[in-house]
């Protein structure tokens, strides 16, 4: 358990130091009320809340300076990349000569990198806003928990706990999911919506169908089926230490389809009145009608030829 925790504290930890000159980072009660955290009109707040403790990330939706930084570091990792390659490729000429001269098979050449080789992190993961189970901001009957990040747009990226270099667990809404606009100097109040507003019930997906499957046999076996857990109402609300802060209820919309960036299990919100649904696989933005345009997915499984 103590490893766990240190593991927790550690993902946090590398999750704040990641990302632009704004980073994510929790912000705790007795902070606030003792005055040594004070609202920052240049950082949006993003308020979660529900009956337990959680965890989850957001993923900001990079915009234009996300971009230039993240080329600039692509540059970065192609130079020194390059450098380390002049060195590789030097030493096999001198086995390759060698092989030459031994008539024997020379190496393979190294391959030159380029751009497209060169690893860096993507930009869809240069502003990870993570919260729990740790640093809760308030305990009780309702616990929350406040996150100081970059404003812009952020995507539910699901109860996800990890990543940053450290291993990341969970499921990710990488099939379809939700997105809202936090603003500099405001509490956005995403309350308990992300876990009570999605209609589990209309998407059977793996656990639901495996649930079903097992009350089927339960039932044949004159026993009581399994419930799942009861849907819960939306609410929302800031708690009483953030009064004197701005805060707006946080307006959701749908948002496409997401890579698995750290290739764990996959699945998608559940539909959504009036703000997400689905067309097989494809998600709807329910406000307007209109099938969500998706970027093309990238695996990390390998492909067996």
């Amino acid at each position: 358990m103590k490893i766990m925790r240190t593991l927790i504290a550690a993902a946090l930890a590398a999750t704040c130091l990641a990302g632009g000159a704004l980073r994510a980072e929790p912000v705790e009660e007795k902070n606030v009320v003792s005055g040594k955290t004070t609202l920052d009109p240049a950082k949006g707040y993003i308020l979660v809340s529900g009956p337990a403790r959680q965890f989850g990330m957001f993923l900001r939706v990079p915009d234009e300076s996300t971009f230039a930084t993240w080329e600039k570091d692509r540059q970065k990792a192609l130079d020194k990349a390059l450098r380390a390659y002049k060195t590789e490729h030097a030493n096999w000429q001198v086995l390759a000569n060698n092989a030459k001269a031994d008539h024997s098979k020379p190496p393979a050449e190294p391959v030159q990198p380029t751009l497209e080789t060169v690893q860096v992190d993507p930009p869809e993961l240069r502003d990870v806003a993570a919260f729990g189970p740790q640093f809760v901001y308030t305990k009780g009957e309702t616990v929350t928990y406040l996150q100081a990040v970059k404003p812009g747009t952020y995507r539910w990226y699901g109860n996800v706990i990890g990543g940053a270099g450290l291993p990341a667990g969970g499921t990710c809404m990488c099939m379809g999911t939700v997105q809202f606009e936090v603003k500099a100097g405001v509490v956005t109040d995403t309350g308990n919506w992300l876990q009570s507003a999605p209609h589990g019930s209309e998407d059977m997906d793996v656990a639901r169908l495996a649930l079903k499957e097992a009350n089927d046999k339960r039932v044949a076996a004159g026993k009581e089926p399994r419930l799942p857990l009861p849907p819960s109402e939306p609410r929302f609300g800031v708690p009483a230490s953030l009064k004197d802060w701005p805060s707006v209820q946080a307006e959701f919309h749908a948002s496409g389809k997401l890579n698995n960036y750290y290739g764990i299990f996959i699945s998608r919100l559940s539909p959504v009145p009036g703000v997400l649904g689905y067309h097989r696989d494809t998600p709807v933005d329910l406000r307007t009608g209109q099938e969500i345009e998706s970027p093309t997915l990238v695996s990390r499984a390998r492909i067996k030829k």
